[in-house]
């Protein structure tokens, strides 16, 4: 079982190297549609008591305490102060569309690692644009 750790706030460039190599890592095993990053190492206000939150979106077929038990396993050797969830494409529309307050807060203020964010559609037509893309561009 993964153990709770504490950010030290001192080595937070380590932290920082080790989000990438997890959202890497996440590429490589899920092949996610989208990394997000939020909470206080997206906003930039890292504490002590800052854990590491990621929102994962991506085909699960396990429920979803399952997925957070899966996310945390692919974190063993990382370390992370982790604190992920994982939500299917389609419960993440859904979520969205209903204007989740979570999923608002994630989207407000969080930073796509990888991928793209699922548009929100109707009758399977987008009706917002294809969402925030990484910052340069690539997955």
């Amino acid at each position: 079982m993964p153990k709770l750790c504490r950010v030290d706030i001192r080595r937070s460039e380590e932290i920082f190297e080790k989000i990438e190599r997890y959202k890497e890592l996440l590429a490589k095993k899920l092949k996610p549609k989208a990394v997000i990053l939020f909470g206080s190492f997206a906003r930039g206000d890292i504490n002590e008591g800052s854990d590491v939150d990621i929102l994962v979106i991506a085909d699960f077929k396990e429920g979803f305490l399952d997925r957070i038990k899966l996310l945390l396993d692919m974190n063993d050797e990382l370390k992370l102060p982790l604190e992920p969830v994982g939500y299917t494409p389609q419960e993440f529309r859904r979520m969205r569309k209903e204007g989740n307050r979570f999923i608002q807060e994630v989207l407000d203020s969080g930073k796509v690692l990888h991928g793209i964010i699922p548009p929100i559609t109707h009758h399977g037509l987008p009706i917002t644009d294809f969402g925030r893309r990484h910052k340069d561009g690539k997955d």
